[in-house]
């Protein structure tokens, strides 16, 4: 009995650190697609002043760019030009917050970023 909780264990931990919904870390990694929802995952939280990089795997150019920089410019926190194909672009932290970001290119590409204060605990993964 105890082998079979043993690997129940395993197979409940292994799966939950795969799992997709699971965004919350400490560096973030973003996939720009070709498809919806076009970033993966579409919500990513981070902690403060840790890296967040979006990677391009993608055979076209797509931007990152801070919904900021299009509503006043005034607040523009972050804009990565063009990415070309195979490219990434990485920031390397924001203060806590919300931030919205979209593809200049593509508009209907969206994202949000959630950044926090402090390393998510057991219990918030």
């Amino acid at each position: 009995m105890n082998r079979s909780l043993a690997i129940v264990f395993i197979v409940v931990i292994a799966a939950a650190s795969s799992w997709p919904a699971m965004a919350t870390s400490l560096s973030a990694q973003i996939v720009m697609e070709d498809g919806a929802p076009y970033y993966v995952p579409v919500t990513a939280t981070v902690t403060s002043g840790n890296p967040i990089r979006w990677d391009n795997p993608t055979p076209t150019h797509h931007t990152v760019t801070h919904n900021g920089c299009a509503e006043d410019g005034s607040s523009c926190l972050f804009d990565s030009g063009p990415v070309p194909p195979g490219a990434q672009f990485t920031i390397p932290g924001l203060p806590a917050g919300r931030y919205l970001y979209h593809c200049r290119i593509h508009p209907i590409m969206r994202g949000v970023l959630t950044v926090t204060d402090a390393a998510p605990t057991p219990a918030q993964l």
